[in-house]
Formats: structure tokens, sequence, C-alpha cells
């Protein structure tokens, strides 16, 4: 099977896959859900229930809105490209169930929901660091963390050896953020360490793989 075909069929199940889970959860439903939670994950809002589907709807535009990009564009295709569309479609698929699992497993316990949320995002950003290298394999070349420089730009080994480092701090961070909200720790101190902790990360992963991989490139 060529790469590209492999590719929209990935992209494909995974809008089918996450519809066939949500589907019967959202049905399960009360009819009205928490729709808003406060810094003490109180519920202050109740919604409809259709308020679940959002993000599984956000989901499918996006993987849909991908497929004429993956069919036009002048991609080079091999199978690092489809591991990194893979690793795309977990992530967006998983951060899409969220919702409407986390309202049907809770059953509008607002704090349980919270929780569950805060978990569930932990997770997710662990996803993301773990699948890094796999992106990176994918990407255009391009300087360390994004920034100019001197120096010539990295080669993929190289690139793939700082997506690595990275990738398993920013893992390592949501998995902190997974035994925050397993400990009961409140939704409001979880946020601040969860967005504070990835601008203090991103900050010294740049600093620490320019100094480590940069001087390591010819000039």
């Amino acid at each position: 099977m060529k790469p590209q075909t492999e590719a929209v069929l990935i992209l494909l199940g995974a809008v089918a896959l996450v519809w066939l889970v949500v589907l019967p959860f959202y049905l399960a439903l009360p009819d009205l859900v928490p729709a808003h939670l406060n810094a003490a994950g109180e519920v202050n809002r109740w919604g409809s229930k259709l308020e679940a589907l959002a993000l599984p709807l956000i989901f499918t535009f996006v993987l849909l809105a991908t497929l004429p990009i993956l069919l036009v564009a002048p991609i080079e295709w091999s199978e690092a490209t489809v591991r990194g569309l893979a690793v795309f479609a977990a992530v967006g698929a998983f951060f899409a169930l969220l919702q409407p699992l986390g309202l049907y497993l809770t059953a509008g316990d607002g704090p349980a929901f919270a929780r569950l949320l805060d978990a569930g995002i932990g997770l997710l950003i662990a996803t993301i660091g773990l699948g890094l290298p796999a992106l990176v394999r994918t990407a255009p070349p391009q300087p360390i963390c994004g920034f100019p420089s001197s120096a010539p730009v990295p080669d993929l080994e190289t690139r793939v050896k700082g997506a690595r480092i990275g990738g398993r701090a920013i893992a390592a961070h949501g998995g902190v953020v997974v035994l925050l909200a397993l400990f009961g720790v409140a939704s409001a101190w979880i946020t601040a360490y969860l967005v504070g902790g990835l601008v203090v990360l991103g900050v010294f992963l740049c600093v620490y793989l320019k100094r480590t991989l940069e001087p390591r490139l010819p000039r």
C-alpha cells in the first residue's frame, strides 16, 4: 500500500473510531450536563448534552480538512511521514474523546469531571512528548526551536535527537499532571503548574539544545 493511501485511511479510520466510541456514550448522557467549571472544579453552568459533541466535531473538521492537503500537497511520502500523521490522529482522537467520555464516567460530578479532564490533559501532553520524534521526522528542516542562527540547519538525526530529549521532558511533565490530578490537587493549581511548567520547560529545552547540539554542527 502506498504511504499516501495509508495516511488517508488512518485519518478516516480515526474519525470513524471516534464517532463509534462517542455516540453510545452520548446517547446515554442526561439532557443537562456540566458545561463549565470554576477554578475549584465546581459546576457553574449546565448546558445541553449537545455541547459534549463540540470536541469530536472539531476533531472531525480538522482531519477532513487535512485530507485534501494530503492529496494535493507536494509531500515527500515515507513511513516516517505516515507515523507522524498516525501520532497526530491519535492525539487528536484522545482529545476529542475527553469531554463526552468524561461526562459519562463522572455522571455530572463536577470535581470528579475536573480531575478526569486534568488527568486526560496530562496523558495528552505525555503522548505528544513521546510522539515528538516521529512528528519531527515528518517536518521540514528548520533551526533548533525555530530560532534563526548562524549555524546550518541540523540534519535529521540531530533534530530527532533533540526531539527525543525534549519529548521525554514533556512526557514527564504530563505524567506529573496526571499524578496531581489523581491525588486530588485543585484544578487551579494544576492549570498553573501545567502552563507555567510548559513555558519554563520550553525555554530551558531550547537553551539546552542550542548549547549542546548546535556547537557540533559545522559552520
